[in-house]
């Protein structure tokens, strides 16, 4: 940005939304990432209250943050 600036010349404005949408992926991913920590630190009483099993926790907690967005 500081060499358009020096050139006179304005930012796309694709680049500010496109920030944006990173920053909303970075946050989406980060959510995931802790939520998942969280459920891999719960007992089987906590997770018996979330209707799930060990081993259906187990299997999100093993799935990689990047099969969200494909």
């Amino acid at each position: 940005m500081a060499i358009t600036r020096s050139l006179g010349v304005s930012a796309p404005r694709w680049s500010t939304r496109a920030g944006a949408g990173f920053a909303q992926l970075f946050a989406m991913a980060w959510r995931v990432v802790t939520t998942r920590r969280d459920l891999a630190e719960m007992d089987d009483r906590m997770l018996q209250d979330l209707g799930i099993s060990r081993a259906q926790a187990q299997f999100e907690v093993s799935r990689p943050v990047w099969k969200l967005f494909s």
